[in-house]
């Protein structure tokens, strides 16, 4: 699927009327959308929109609404006053590989979020300490870590990686509501693990075995890259778009820490930043308003535990 980032400011509407049917919930773009013009009630042409671009309607056609109608999403029916530059569907049925749907066994507590899956948002395992996810103390206390379960883009080449748990702490901001980590003692690391090319959506991994000790503080999580691998298993380094790629998802929660990345001095940031509280305060201060929720994502990670005997 293809996302497409459009500007309509200075689009103006004559003779031809133009619009990009998007998702109402992950603002992505919705390509070969199944529209019909009607006037008086009645039907006057049908047609698909375009599948990587701005859909134009019929120049000059004379018509008074339009219906929207897509597998999976709300039929729309708009008059042609209510017709925008952006038009937005709601999906309603959901395929198995665009939303997380934990196995959870007999007991096991879900530790995380469980949202739908935002494509553009999918980011390369770093073999460097870019970003993770958070887990608070009060929801880690008597509880035994018994699985973690990530999300990932079909693997292109062999990867080998790594699972690491460290102590962490939320440092507040001077002057702000936004909060930096401090990133202690390593309190786990997995043993090498493998992707296998051609590997895609769910990744569990067994951790019951390691009896990790999350009793004493916050823990923030994250995958560690060591290395991709070719068939004849000559150790690679692939292009940006062949890299293995985690999943991201929407969120409600501010656990998702992440280095920023300064685009005029191309440099990445020492400290981890809140990502989603830092989106929030801002449209607060800027637009006083809260952002769309597809502004607000994590990292498609979810840990699974049982209760303290």
């Amino acid at each position: 699927m293809k996302y497409i980032l459009f500007f309509f400011t200075t689009i103006t509407f004559g003779q031809v009327q133009k619009f990009i049917p998007i998702d109402d919930d992950t603002h992505e773009f919705i390509e070969e959308v199944d529209y019909t013009l009607y006037y008086n009630k009645k039907p006057i042409y049908s047609f698909k929109t375009s599948k990587d671009t701005i859909t134009f309607l019929p120049k000059d056609t004379f018509f008074d609404s339009i219906v929207f109608s897509k597998k999976f999403y709300r039929e729309l029916g708009l008059n042609k006053t209510e017709l925008k530059n952006v038009v937005q569907l709601k999906k309603i049925v959901y395929e198995l590989n665009e939303v997380i749907v934990p196995n959870t066994k007999p007991n096991e507590i879900i530790i995380g979020e469980k949202s739908r899956f935002i494509k553009r948002f999918s980011t390369p395992i770093s073999k460097d300490l870019n970003y993770g996810l958070l887990f608070q103390k009060e929801d880690l206390q008597k509880k035994l870590i018994k699985r973690l379960l990530f999300h990932v883009e079909k693997v292109k080449y062999k990867t080998k990686y790594k699972i690491k748990f460290f102590a962490a702490k939320e440092i507040p901001t001077p002057l702000s509501s936004q909060k930096s980590l401090d990133i202690n003692d390593l309190l786990f690391e997995s043993p090498t693990l493998i992707l296998e090319k051609g590997i895609k959506n769910d990744v569990e991994v067994e951790l019951e075995s390691y009896d990790i000790d999350t009793r004493n503080g916050d823990i923030f999580v994250c995958l560690e890259l060591q290395d991709y691998y070719d068939e004849n298993e000559n150790v690679i380094v692939p292009l940006p778009k062949e890299t293995t790629k985690l999943k991201f998802q929407l969120s409600k929660l501010t656990y998702y820490y992440a280095k920023t990345y300064d685009i005029y001095t191309r440099e990445s940031s020492t400290e981890m930043t809140n990502i989603n509280a830092m989106v929030i305060e801002d449209f607060a201060y800027m637009f006083l308003k809260k952002p769309h929720k597809s502004t607000l994502v994590a990292p498609a990670i979810i840990l699974f535990a049982t209760k303290e005997e």
